[in-house]
């Protein structure tokens, strides 16, 4: 009978210490337009060309909210109707994207893009809602802001600001207060895990100034009193196709990130909007992280802009590292006792086929129903390990069984000899 043996490799794999479970296991987006009209040309393309890259870098349009109040494209006054651009060579519509992913790979279509609130819809109260998932039943799931507490969100918004403001469509206002509570009502709802919050607007650093909620990385592309410029204009569309903030932040994105394996840190991207690249002073707060300055820094820009496939460890299933050792101890007291009765097994085994052997011929008639017993027992015994494996304990119980039967019959048979 052969020892059965557990694996190495799996007792080193029980003996390695507990996995770290991942910090976070989605990433989501939120990007934001606020303005409509035709001269708002450029706010729908910075929109539009983050949503094309975090989609390059990930991120499915399931995990996008997308919230444009005007469509340029169908506007009347587009020389290029159905199409959206962010640069004057007009190389890359952003609207329908065909042209594949960052390097070269023409097989991917990107094409298409999935608007989840459009025009009138887009509000300051839709807005607030959205965050804080304060929506009537009825609401569709697809227009929803589906995270959790290891959810990981990036939310930019880009129009027309001012000190601690940004306008809504010209006709209303969302404060750097009211932000600040709606992400107060998300962290004690647990729907993030941290939160790297972009503005492109004017005065854009002061939208931070008010909020409080642990967790959140805000960054803006320019500081009070100070204007957001853009980067340059199309003659044929006949107005700016991008701002300078999110235009550079395009720029590094697209030549750093070239794949979803990425390991560039968020210190490098912001480090890159200098004042000569964006006219203006862009700024970073970084208090409200864990670690602070340092910490934030070192996070991935992945963390935020790609997806991320980790498995969640429910918080009653983790065990303590000392628990492995049980486990294993345990293992081996199962291991010695099998041992034990697949030794007895085999000597019964052994015993069973003799006797077989010497009284088939007496038992033929006498122990028909005990032989047959018997036989069932030791083919079983007979089929391999695999089966000893599995009914060890059944198969000693029925060789034993047959072997008093057939033990019955033989002395019953000579007694009334």
């Amino acid at each position: 009978m052969r020892l059965i043996h557990l694996p190495s490799a799996l007792l080193a794999l029980l003996s390695l210490p507990l996995l770290t479970p991942a910090t976070h296991t989605s990433n989501w987006a939120v990007l934001v337009s606020t303005s409509r009209f035709w001269f708002n040309y450029r706010h729908l393309a910075n929109v539009l060309s983050l949503y094309r890259t975090v989609k390059r870098l990930g991120i499915p349009d399931n995990q996008i909210i997308l919230m444009l109040p005007d469509d340029m494209a169908c506007n009347p006054r587009n020389s290029f109707p159905g199409s959206v651009f962010n640069d004057k060579s007009r190389g890359l519509d952003l609207y329908d994207d065909k042209s594949g992913a960052l390097g070269g790979d023409d097989n991917l279509d990107m094409g298409g893009i999935e608007v989840d609130y459009r025009g009138n819809e887009v509000t300051v109260e839709n807005f607030i809602r959205l965050l804080t998932d304060r929506w009537p039943a009825s609401h569709p799931h697809s227009k929803r802001l589906m995270t959790g507490p290891q959810s990981n969100i990036l939310i930019y918004m880009t129009g027309h600001g001012g000190n601690e403001f940004l306008k809504f469509q010209d006709s209303e206002e969302i404060s750097s207060f009211d932000l600040a509570d709606a992400f107060e009502q998300m962290y004690e709802k647990k729907r993030y895990h941290e939160m790297l919050f972009m503005i492109d607007t004017c005065q854009a650093n002061t939208m931070y100034s008010a909020f409080y909620s642990p967790g959140i990385i805000a960054t803006g592309s320019s500081a009070k009193d100070q204007s957001s410029y853009s980067h340059h204009a199309d003659q044929d569309v006949g107005v700016a196709v991008i701002d300078r903030w999110t235009y550079f932040y395009l720029e590094f994105l697209e030549s750093r990130l070239n794949s979803t394996s990425s390991d560039v840190r968020l210190g490098e991207l912001f480090d890159y909007q200098t004042f000569d690249r964006v006219h203006s002073d862009a700024g970073v707060r970084y208090d409200l992280i864990a670690g602070g300055e340092h910490a934030a820094r070192d996070k991935r820009v992945l963390d935020f802009f790609g997806n991320v496939q980790g498995v969640e460890i429910e918080p009653g299933l983790r065990a303590a590292p000392e628990d492995w050792k049980k486990d294993l101890e345990a293992l081996q007291k199962i291991l010695e006792s099998t041992q034990e009765k697949l030794d007895v097994l085999s000597g019964v085994d052994d015993a069973a086929a003799s006797l077989h052997a010497k009284g088939a011929e007496a038992t033929a008639a006498t122990a028909s129903n005990g032989q047959a017993v018997s036989r069932t027992a030791l083919d079983m015994a007979h089929q391999g390990d695999k089966w000893l494996k599995k009914v060890a304990g059944a198969a000693s119980l029925l060789v034993l069984s047959g072997v008093w039967l057939a033990s019955s019959a033989w002395t019953k048979r000579a007694a009334s000899a």
